[in-house]
């Protein structure tokens, strides 16, 4: 796999291939809003600190190690995401992006084992086994603007630089079958390569630009799959771990198409539609550790470490190219299957995700002995992200792995993210909940980001039931923060459009129920 550091604003560089690795795939692997059941959503995501749900399986192993009887519980629900654009001064026009899907966030199983009842004993022993959506990718941008200096298809001619075979197949050998690119004679004598579409690189044609589009339709998600234990030490201790595989599973499908901006039918270039499709899947392996210790029976610590995750990743990879060159031929199309004997272009590669630790608090108020009096708590989380740590490994590529690894370590930042939630229980069975999320922003230099600050906020909220045997949880959270999106690079950096600019919010609808035994 080659991969190319082209220089972008003040310095700073960005790692592009006409593939798909680069330094924006390193937050694919680190969520950026609240997970778990219905009820841990609706207290902003909050748990080191406060236990007795499934989740904690997820946040802090130790937080099972509270339960003393069995539990069975699945969630469902619907996430709506929307985006809103700005490129090239363009913020009104083909600039709305929205996709929504079902999903089934949590489902889990506790077990048990509840042998004594003493302050200096081991009280139980408790497993879990389950699974998490810990990142939702079901997402649709969409962006249009006026482009008077370069193209998409610049990208096609820059790879032909790189020598890469494969990566030639989903562009630049497209651009040559549909007669978009094309050698030119310079007075030096030596054949030159350039596109059609480009303002600056064709020759002679496209005086007043192009006027592209483009929409990125993402879907899929990161699911968790954990086994964790947890022990009680005289119900004020408890400790646990937790063994990780996540799974990857992730499409991204593009449409660029550009147009000449001109009525000009005699310039060699009318349109070109590009469309490029990823399959990524992969499975991965970490774990954590954790402890909670109730200092009173009102107010309770916790803290967490979470190992680096490893991945082992797949990427497949498909492209198909349609142009019209006003050469009197119409709209050729070309595909990359074409390019490859009818197979997509694969690649296998590693990242390992950065570690992660936390740590909370909570405080319960109201009779805690007596049930049926109204009670609660707010608990809150701390969690430290060395998201500059994450490296990708690529056996076949050590240059190009030093070079998006160094990349990494430029863009990125350590972040911070604090999460708080608070729960009022009365009637013994009855309960409101409400919570907030701030997600820290993860690039270390505004320039590189477009001047937007890429923080998350997250507002929650819910309502509950609980009776001996059955519980069910209802929650509603809403997600919003800006981004940037940078549709393509061009190794000569002046040519190289301003990323948009997005507004992004997120609304998740979802339910859990549960059988206790």
């Amino acid at each position: 796999m080659i991969k190319r550091l082209y220089p972008l604003l003040g310095g700073l560089f960005i790692s592009v291939t006409a593939l798909g690795q680069s330094s924006n795939d390193a937050l694919l692997y680190s969520p950026l809003q609240p997970h778990g059941t219905a009820r841990t959503q609706a207290l902003g995501g909050a748990g080191v600190g406060l236990g007795g749900d499934y989740s904690s399986a997820h946040i802090n192993p130790a937080g099972i190690a509270i339960f003393k009887t069995g539990e069975f519980h699945i969630s469902g629900g619907v996430g709506i995401s929307q985006n809103t654009s700005n490129y090239l001064g363009n913020g009104q026009l083909d600039n709305k992006g929205s996709r929504s899907n079902f999903q089934l966030p949590s489902i889990g199983l506790i077990m048990a084992t509840n042998k004594n009842s003493g302050s200096s004993t081991w009280n139980n022993i408790t497993f879990s086994l389950g699974l998490e959506r810990l990142a939702n990718y079901n997402n649709e941008i969409a962006i249009a603007g006026h482009n008077t200096k370069s193209s998409y298809s610049d990208r096609f001619v820059d790879d032909i630089f790189d020598g890469s075979t494969s990566t030639q197949a989903l562009g630049t050998d497209l651009g040559f079958s549909t007669g978009l690119l094309a050698d030119y004679q310079p007075t030096s004598g030596n054949k030159e390569p350039m596109t059609l579409a480009s303002p600056s690189r064709q020759i002679g044609g496209l005086t007043e630009g192009i006027q592209q589009r483009g929409t990125l339709k993402t879907e899929g998600g990161l699911n968790e799959y954990t086994f964790a234990i947890g022990g009680n030490y005289g119900d004020r201790l408890y400790i646990g771990a937790s063994l990780n595989l996540p799974s990857i599973n992730y499409k991204e499908s593009l449409a660029w198409s550009e147009d000449d901006a001109s009525s000009n039918k005699g310039n060699n270039f009318g349109y070109f539609d590009y469309y490029k499709d990823l399959k990524r899947t992969g499975l991965g392996v970490g774990g954590k550790i954790g402890i909670l210790y109730k200092v009173t029976d009102h107010f309770r610590l916790g803290g967490t470490f979470a190992t680096p995750t490893w991945y082992s990743l797949h990427d497949s990879y498909s492209s198909e190219l349609h142009s019209d060159i006003e050469d009197g031929g119409g709209e050729k199309i070309s595909s990359s299957f074409d390019q490859t004997e009818g197979y997509p272009v694969e690649y296998d590669y590693n990242y390992t995700a950065p570690l992660r630790a936390a740590a909370g608090a909570s405080y319960f108020f109201g009779n805690l002995q007596e049930p049926q009096s109204t009670q609660g708590f707010i608990t809150a989380d701390y969690e430290f992200v060395n998201t500059p740590s994450g490296k990708f490994r690529m056996s076949d590529d050590r240059a190009g792995e030093k070079n998006l690894n160094d990349n990494i370590s430029a863009v990125y930042k350590s972040t911070s993210n604090i999460r708080v939630g608070a729960e009022v229980k009365f009637m013994a069975i009855y309960a409101v909940r409400a919570g907030f999320a701030s997600y820290g922003n993860p690039y270390s230099d505004d320039k590189y980001n477009a001047g937007v600050n890429a923080s998350r906020k997250v507002y929650s909220g819910g309502i509950g039931f609980r009776n001996k045997g059955l519980y069910a949880d209802a929650t509603y959270s809403y997600t919003q923060g800006k981004d940037r999106y940078q549709p393509y690079t061009v190794y000569d950096a002046q040519l190289s459009p301003a990323a948009a600019t997005l507004d992004y919010t997120r609304s998740n609808i979802m339910l859990t129920v549960g059988f206790k035994f």
